[in-house]
């Protein structure tokens, strides 16, 4: 496994050199992503406010990193180093749209997408949206208790505007874009060229957008989803996927986006780490 950790870090030099370069302040982290490319978030939050909201946390079943008590204190430190890594990436180039993905289900994309956006959105200025476009299983809406019967699906057909299915959260600067009904082949709602349009308008209207994708293999999805994405990370869960599926996933993705891979539930209890945490590459 540390092999093709290493050989998939030597493939994507360019997100390598990003992680490389030294720590920067996160103030001048915030203020260059805050300036941010041209159209980028500016009057939008008057708008932002009139969305429907959705109070999360209320299910037990779902960990949100900022519910939990002090046994979740490396994950959440984790999940911070993660950001600031991405921020920095995000100050250099400009990037928004990050799909988050792993090889299998169960590897922990969901929770990440989740989680890194809850800590996202407690820095300011940072209005961040995560997308449920895992329109097979809804695995986001769910872990979230968003009763949608509205959302992605719907921006896709065209049916429903963007601003009328995007939910605010009792978290601020947290917005959730639910799956929404499907019926019809998720594969039809993702071909056509609704989706390219809807990260175009996310990407005036949000700082930062994590797309929650169904998993790589063996579903067409992901190749539909992520060449629209500015980024994407690569969810890998600690003893448990196959060495020949992550790297057979690993060669389907774009090099260029690839920013990273998330090591979840690594057990570093010999480092103090309570038995659970991140690794970025």
């Amino acid at each position: 496994m540390s092999k093709f950790f290493y050989e998939t870090q030597k493939a994507s030099q360019t997100a390598q050199k990003r992680l490389a370069s030294q720590d920067l302040d996160i103030e001048e982290i915030l203020e260059n992503v805050k300036q941010g490319p041209p159209g980028s978030p500016g009057s939008a939050g008057i708008q932002l406010q009139k969305y429907r909201k959705v109070e999360l946390g209320n299910d037990s079943a779902a960990p949100l990193i900022l519910e939990q008590d002090d046994s979740a204190r490396a994950a959440l430190e984790a999940y911070r180093g993660l950001r600031t890594r991405l921020m920095r990436i995000q100050a250099e180039s400009g990037l928004r749209s990050i799909a988050i993905s792993s090889s299998i289900p169960g590897e922990g994309k969901t929770l990440t997408v989740t989680n890194l956006g809850l800590c996202y959105s407690q820095l300011p200025g940072q209005r961040v949206l995560v997308i449920d476009a895992d329109l097979r299983t809804s695995g986001l809406t769910r872990l979230l208790g968003c009763a949608a019967t509205t959302g992605l699906a719907q921006v896709l057909t065209g049916e429903l505007p963007p601003n009328e299915v995007i939910l605010a959260t009792n978290h601020d600067n947290f917005f959730v874009l639910p799956a929404g009904s499907v019926s019809t082949s998720s594969t039809e709602h993702l071909t056509g060229p609704n989706w390219q349009k809807l990260l175009g308008w996310c990407s005036q209207n949000f700082n930062v957008i994590f797309v929650d994708t169904p998993p790589i293999l063996p579903l067409p999805d992901f190749e539909l989803i992520s060449p629209a994405c500015d980024g994407i990370i690569l969810v890998v869960r600690a003893h448990y996927g196959q060495r020949e599926l992550i790297q057979k996933s690993a060669r389907t993705l774009d090099p260029k986006k690839l920013l990273g891979i998330v090591l979840n539930a690594a057990d570093y209890r010999g480092k103090g780490y309570y038995g659970y945490g991140y690794g970025q590459r």
